[in-house]
């Protein structure tokens, strides 16, 4: 057995009625709950000591603030560097919001604005606390690859399902990418599983705690195999929803039909036993932003449209006050490839599928598995390609008026991404 595996799961459910995330149209707190919400940690160690960390919160999403908390707290305690580290949410739209910048475009009254600082320390405890419990559990394991499909997700950018079928014009990303560790009994340590789609089956009015379809199918795998702790990643699925949504039933049927596909695969024989090192690097990217003016705020504070004239007024006042937008944001990006068996290319923000396309076209005559991962580390914005750029719309840069960067991204960003993932990959021990 050439690695070791440690993994722990804390129960981070609020037990009063926080504000959720993930929709602007609510106008009241959480009522309850439907399942409990986790963060769950994963910690690998290879034969040469190299260590890798996998955390997944179960809440909309980890900004910068948060990421930097929490490896702050891990490094003083166990020396991990940066790249060691990744952090993910699962993307829930029924976990407690904590984003400062989200009580203006959201609408939060000021009484639950107040509490967001509060949660958020809840957050760098817990998921502390996750990754402490798993590196004291760190023994022998044989760990796997493995890749499944599941189909309930489509793109949302077109038709999506039309007359019981997805459009043949859409881009659509169905893979399942899997890690299994087992201990040296033959039980299963922990399960890690991905999938491109957004956490958004449960109605808006919904007003109470769930982790969606991937709390769900994590909660089923863990009922089934009693021994691992199953963590979720989700993929590059920006433009992906449910289809069709707007139910618990439904979102339960999707986590079942995930974890029986995820079931299913591992045990069957199609996986790919990882024994080689790890090896992990990490950049931050520069990605300019298009210029604000003020005669481009003045035209938006003349729109009848009310996401623009919110943002509109928003910069004005930031511009009232002498502060200087920023004209750039460092995204971070974070690649490991897994004895070469595996690689992972851990994308920020909130990634089109476009992405995971790409990648797994240009990387994928090196590597038995790909898996392109999203909302890794910082989620900023929507990351779109050029494509879905010059397409526009809300993927292709509407977003950008729900959050407190100034602008969207300018053309080059799919370029700018590109070539760094490029260099990183080299940097793992493959060139492109």
């Amino acid at each position: 057995m050439s690695y070791k595996a440690g993994a722990a799961s804390v129960c981070i459910t609020p037990d009063e009625p926080f504000w959720l995330a993930g929709y602007a149209v609510r106008k009241a707190p959480a009522q309850g709950k439907i399942s409990e919400l986790h963060v769950s940690a994963l910690v690998l160690e290879d034969a040469g000591g190299e260590r890798f960390v996998i955390a997944s919160l179960e809440i909309i999403s980890v900004n910068s603030k948060l990421a930097a908390r929490i490896f702050e707290a891990i490094k003083a305690k166990h020396g991990l560097a940066r790249e060691q580290l990744l952090l993910t949410a699962t993307h829930t739209h029924y976990a407690p919001e904590y984003r400062p910048d989200k009580q203006l475009f959201f609408h939060i009254p000021d009484e639950f604005a107040a509490k967001f600082s509060a949660i958020e320390d809840k957050f760098v405890t817990a998921t502390t606390a996750a990754i402490d419990q798993a590196i004291a559990r760190l023994e022998p394991v044989r760990l796997f690859a493995r890749k499944t499909s599941s189909s309930f997700a489509h793109n949302r950018r077109r038709h999506g399902i039309k007359a019981g079928s997805p459009s043949t014009e859409d881009v659509i990303d169905n893979d399942v990418p899997m890690l299994e560790c087992v201990d040296a009994s033959g039980h299963r340590k922990a399960i890690v599983f991905g999938y491109a789609c957004h956490c958004t089956t449960i109605p808006p009015e919904d007003l109470r705690y769930c982790g969606d379809w991937a709390g769900f199918a994590k909660d089923q795998l863990q009922q089934s195999n009693p021994t691992a702790t199953a963590l979720f990643m989700p993929g590059a699925g920006a433009d992906q929803d449910p289809e069709p949504r707007a139910s618990i039933e439904l979102s339960r049927k999707y986590g079942s039909d995930l974890a029986l596909a995820v079931q299913k695969s591992i045990d069957g024989d199609t996986g790919v036993e990882i024994v080689a090192p790890m090896r992990i690097a990490w950049e931050e990217v520069r990605l300019d932003l298009e210029s604000v003016t003020r005669e481009k705020i003045e035209t938006m504070l003349a729109s009848n449209d009310p996401p623009q004239l919110v943002k509109g007024k928003f910069l004005l006042d930031a511009l009232d006050r002498d502060e200087k937008l920023i004209t750039s944001y460092r995204a971070p990006l974070q690649v490991v490839n897994f004895g070469g068996k595996l690689l992972l290319i851990g994308l920020s923000g909130e990634p089109v599928v476009d992405w995971s396309h790409k990648f797994k076209r240009r990387y994928e005559q090196a590597f038995p598995f790909m898996w392109v991962a999203g909302y890794c580390n910082d989620v900023f914005d929507y990351v779109p390609t050029r494509r879905v750029q010059a397409e526009s719309g809300y993927e292709g840069g509407r977003a950008n008026l729900w959050n407190w960067i100034p602008a969207p991204f300018t053309e080059d960003v799919e370029d700018r991404i590109s070539a760094a993932v490029d260099v990183l990959v080299e940097r793992v021990g493959q060139k492109p």
